[in-house]
């Protein structure tokens, strides 16, 4: 018996859903990754000194194993990080934001050092 006003769940439809969620296909995740880096390279095009812009494409970078385009973002990153440090600009998104830069900095030179 069902109760008036509530909607028979799908259950088929609610797992392959959760599936997709999981799994995306080689072209799905290609596909992502493009849109995820054109959004980010007009983010920092519109406001180039935003350093939150360039950690979050370092980190599309660093997960795509692209460790030099990863290298310059968190460099830039920090380097900005240090420009409002001395301006006393400084917030908790700031902070929060340079140490994930020094952390993917961090991981693209264990990726080179294992390279090596």
């Amino acid at each position: 018996m069902q109760v008036p006003g509530r909607q028979r769940l799908n259950w088929r439809l609610l797992i392959g859903k959760a599936i997709g969620a999981v799994y995306q296909p080689p072209l799905a995740r290609e596909r992502e990754f493009y849109r995820r880096l054109r959004e980010l390279d007009r983010a920092i095009l519109a406001a180039p000194d935003d350093l939150t812009q360039h950690v979050l494409r370092g980190e599309l970078m660093l997960e795509r194993g692209e460790y030099d385009r990863a290298k310059q973002d968190f460099d830039r990153a920090l380097a900005l990080a240090d420009m409002l440090d001395d301006a006393r600009a400084w917030h908790v998104v700031e902070q929060i934001m340079r140490d994930r830069a020094a952390y993917g900095l961090r991981e693209v030179q264990r990726h080179e050092q294992s390279a090596a």
